[in-house]
């Protein structure tokens, strides 16, 4: 097909239907599968049921301007996946770039003083394993994510 020609798509309730069963049966957890149908329900209703590339990316310039990136990208996923599994893969779109942040913004940061007194009323209530946990992160930097891998081995 010529990229002059231009090709209609119709999502009927039972494509979206048979979608979702396809998400549980690939073992989607149900959060996600609720997303991405919400995200094709959506984009239906905007679209009225009838589209083609060009609305899909229209959409995603809609979403643009009244989202977070991150929830264009979250909605964009779940048509994306709907289009693939469709066998419409010509109407998927690309994410929007977001680039990450290194560091948080100094308002979300604690102080010295604050970062002291948390730790000192940890262990006034007895709760010496969070205290160490806590000074643990702030000395390595280390993410809390990586905490479990700080072990007795490990500090040896």
């Amino acid at each position: 097909m010529l990229h002059s020609e231009k090709k209609t798509y119709r999502i009927t309730e039972e494509r979206i239907r048979r979608f979702g069963e396809s998400l549980r049966q690939r073992e989607y957890c149900q959060g996600t599968v609720e997303n991405y149908v919400r995200s094709v329900r959506a984009f239906q209703t905007w679209c009225r049921g009838c589209f083609g590339r060009a609305q899909v990316l229209a959409w995603k310039a809609h979403l643009t301007g009244r989202s977070a990136p991150a929830t264009v990208n979250a909605m964009l996923a779940g048509i994306n996946c709907f289009f693939r599994a469709q066998g419409w893969e010509d109407c998927a779109v690309k994410p929007l770039r977001i680039q990450r942040r290194a560091f948080s913004p100094p308002e979300r940061q604690l102080n010295r003083d604050e970062y002291v007194r948390l730790v000192r009323a940890d262990r006034t209530v007895g709760n010496e394993r969070l205290a160490l946990v806590m000074e643990t992160i702030c000395a390595t930097g280390i993410r809390v994510g990586e905490v479990g891998y700080i072990t007795w081995e490990a500090a040896r």
